[in-house]
């Protein structure tokens, strides 16, 4: 059985869980702790990023976009990567883009969100966090923290990101998938991204449908988010673990 390493809300992680069970493979999850549990990681992968499998044969691979292309070999149910070469680099790109220019901008997005939401910001703690603890970041001054959440994102880059998935959000009316008539990578990056700026039912009742208001409230991207839900209800009941 594969081994999956994570932290728990971390998008590329849920990236990886989603095409595990995309490819309808068993797999049971360590959480890693922030910091302490990097080190052993570290030991494992020579790197302190998740997520990183661990496979039957000791393989070690880390790197979420190495490890989908890796469990995508593993057998031939739902194929991840078209095979049509124009497709194929379509799903390419999109991936490419999610798990670059989108991610950094979801990334300050949920910073900026938990900077100015106390609630949020607690949320988002490790489990390990002494309940102490989690009530000193609780009450951490908020009107300080609010002039740092105003630096941390750009308007234009925040901007340019609503634009882009408006536009994506727009074509998912009469599609059920990104690219061609089938689940791709493409589907599974998007995604995954999106759960920073909006938590799904995965992140767990308290988290669920949090995130940041500026996407939340547009409404031309409620189709967008409708669809992530249907997408990771599909493949979470379908191969629950």
């Amino acid at each position: 059985m594969i081994t999956l390493y994570q932290f728990k809300h971390s998008a590329f992680c849920l990236k990886t869980r989603m095409a595990l069970h995309a490819k309808k493979l068993q797999y049971r999850v360590e959480e890693v702790t922030p910091g302490i549990g990097q080190f052993e990681i570290f030991k494992l992968s020579g790197q302190k990023q998740v997520p990183i499998i661990v496979d039957d044969n000791d393989q070690v691979i880390n790197d979420s976009s190495v490890i989908c292309e890796y469990i995508d070999k593993k057998n031939d149910v739902n194929p991840l990567f078209p095979d049509d070469p124009m497709l194929f680099a379509k799903c390419k790109l999109i991936e490419n883009w999610a798990d670059t220019t989108m991610a950094a901008t979801c990334r300050k997005s949920l910073i900026k969100s938990a900077i100015e939401n106390p609630q949020l910001r607690t949320a988002l703690l490790p489990e390990e966090i002494p309940s102490s603890l989690r009530s000193i970041v609780d009450k951490l001054p908020l009107k300080n923290l609010s002039k740092i959440s105003k630096v941390v994102l750009s308007s234009k880059d925040n901007l340019e990101l609503q634009k882009l998935l408006e536009a994506l959000s727009k074509s998912l009316i009469n599609r059920k998938y990104l690219i061609g008539d089938s689940l791709s990578i493409a589907d599974i990056s998007i995604a995954a991204q999106l759960s920073l700026l909006k938590f799904p039912k995965s992140s767990g009742p308290i988290l669920s449908g949090e995130g940041s208001l500026e996407y939340i409230n547009n409404p031309y991207l409620e189709n967008l988010f409708i669809w992530r839900n249907n997408l990771e209800e599909y493949l979470f009941s379908a191969n629950s673990q």
